[in-house]
């Protein structure tokens, strides 16, 4: 269909002409439950300006809850659709309630009027065919797109200053938090405060109390999950997965559960509603799972049978040893840990022996005091702020240190130099990585080291939970041996370094 055939009028048709197979696309940007009654309307409205034209609407293209600025966080695959049968040649017209609804953001019309030129498409929107292979046409329609873009700026711009007012103010914004609820004006609908939700915030508080007793999250997530407790996610997500120890993680990890004003990202001073969980509990949770012993490997399987097992690393590669029973010819077999990483198979040591060991090391090292002091220190001050500290001083030391070094490169630093200054910034650094290691907040680790007897308190834990509390406190390195053929324990070849 040749585009000069069809005169650009109010809605008005020339007798003749063929008829146009067209696409009508709608699109809304607030639909969270999907059921599409905005988008409904523009679709009607659409193909009511069809008829007096006598196009024949052959595909209708929907949208739901996507928006069609620069700062969208999801794909319109509704829109590649159209602009992919637009590209087709199989249709002649593309329409839209409005050019807002195809985009709001300049790009978007780029795209599309290069679709259209190039399939000899015509735009129908406001209730007007553009013909945008002609200059004034693609000038108006640029024109729209560029107000629609500008409408899109300036909302952002509203909703970003409403958002740091209420976040000065303390005040809820976005999304309800889990745990909580919020109270409405009936006659005004407006916001009256966010309080804690009774069935929810008790979860939270479960969770919370659960977690620093020393119950893992996978445990905490199976019993709501047992429960058959509704998870935070959203309504209208597909497929929910339902509750994990990244769901609970995340829960326990947002500080408004301690009534703590987040603004982009940071917390900046107290909300105006109840926090669920103290501030102090908050910090310890956030120290519970920052700290790397947590990170045990899942997914069931028999017990470990052993002390050592899975939690002895060779010192090579760094993978955790496993057991393995060594068959001997005219004797009993043995039982050893031994690295079984292809390409390494380093290491190899008594199970017997290093679970002795380790065991002797660490009941020594829990009967001193001064360590003793270490673990049951209380934490009066923020430990989150002092990492944030020690980063900032890491950073800046190790920059001082590649300055030296870069110097030393060029030409313009002598190796006595270099030597001095690596000589001296290097335990900084070691100090300040310490620093950043977060405090043991375990339960189980405060009730062995302040039993009245630490060795009877040892004996009486099952060894799941004795394997807890080494794998907490201290990280443990097997070294190669130097002498080969012979199945005596070595126990300098075990590395003890105390995480604390």
């Amino acid at each position: 269909m040749s585009m000069e055939t069809l005169v650009r009028t109010d809605l008005g048709v020339e007798d003749g002409r063929e008829r146009v197979e067209a696409i009508v696309y709608g699109r809304a940007s607030k639909d969270r439950h999907m059921l599409m009654r905005s988008i409904d309307d523009q679709v009607s409205e659409c193909k009511a300006w069809c008829r007096p034209l006598g196009w024949h609407v052959a595909r209708v293209i929907k949208d739901a809850n996507r928006s069609a600025s620069q700062w969208r966080r999801k794909e319109r695959e509704g829109f590649e659709e159209a602009l992919a049968l637009i590209e087709s040649g199989k249709f002649g017209g593309f329409v839209t309630w409005e050019p807002s609804r195809a985009g709001r953001d300049l790009a978007f019309y780029v795209q599309l009027r290069a679709a259209c030129q190039r399939a000899g498409v015509l735009y129908l929107t406001h209730g007007r065919v553009y013909d945008l292979s002609r200059s004034d046409d693609s000038f108006m329609m640029g024109f729209e797109f560029l107000r629609a873009e500008a409408d899109a700026n300036t909302m952002r711009e509203r909703q970003l200053r409403t958002a740091r007012r209420n976040a000065e103010k303390g005040r809820p914004h976005a999304r309800i938090p889990y745990g909580y609820r919020r109270v409405y004006d009936e006659r005004t609908g407006t916001l009256i405060r966010q309080e804690p939700d009774p069935h929810t915030g008790q979860i939270v508080k479960d969770a919370a109390r659960d977690a620093l007793a020393g119950a893992t999250l996978w445990s905490v997530a199976m019993r709501l999950q047992d429960a058959g407790e509704p998870t935070p996610m959203k309504p209208w997500t597909e497929s929910p997965r339902g509750w994990d120890t990244h769901t609970i993680r995340q829960v326990l990890q947002n500080p408004t559960i301690a009534g703590k004003r987040v603004y982009r990202d940071k917390v900046i001073g107290d909300a105006d509603w109840e926090p669920l969980i103290s501030w102090e509990d908050f910090q310890r949770l956030q120290r519970l799972f920052a700290d790397p012993s947590r990170r045990t490997r899942n997914g069931g399987g028999a017990a470990a049978k052993t002390l050592m097992v899975h939690i002895a690393r060779c010192h090579y590669c760094g993978r955790v040893l496993r057991r393995a029973t060594i068959r001997r010819k005219d004797k009993a077999d043995a039982t050893k840990y031994k690295c079984s990483f292809r390409g390494c198979y380093k290491t190899m040591i008594s199970q017997p022996g290093l679970d002795e060991y380790v065991q002797e090391v660490a009941l020594e090292w829990f009967e001193q005091p001064a360590n003793l002091a270490r673990l049951t220190a209380t934490d009066g001050d923020d430990w989150l702020t002092q990492t944030q500290a020690a980063e900032q001083q890491l950073a800046s030391l190790q920059q001082r240190l590649d300055e030296a070094a870069d110097q030393y490169a060029a030409g313009d630093l002598p190796l006595a130099m270099l030597t001095r200054v690596e000589q001296t910034l290097r335990p900084q650094i070691e100090q300040a990585q310490r620093a950043m290691v977060p405090p043991i907040t375990d339960e189980r680790i405060l009730q062995l080291v302040t039993a009245a007897d630490i060795r009877a308190a040892w004996a009486a834990m099952p060894l799941a939970e004795q394997r807890k509390i080494i794998k907490a406190v201290f990280d443990v390195r097997i070294q190669q041996t130097t002498n080969r053929g012979q199945n005596a324990f070595e126990p300098e070849r075990v590395l003890i370094t105390a995480r604390v």
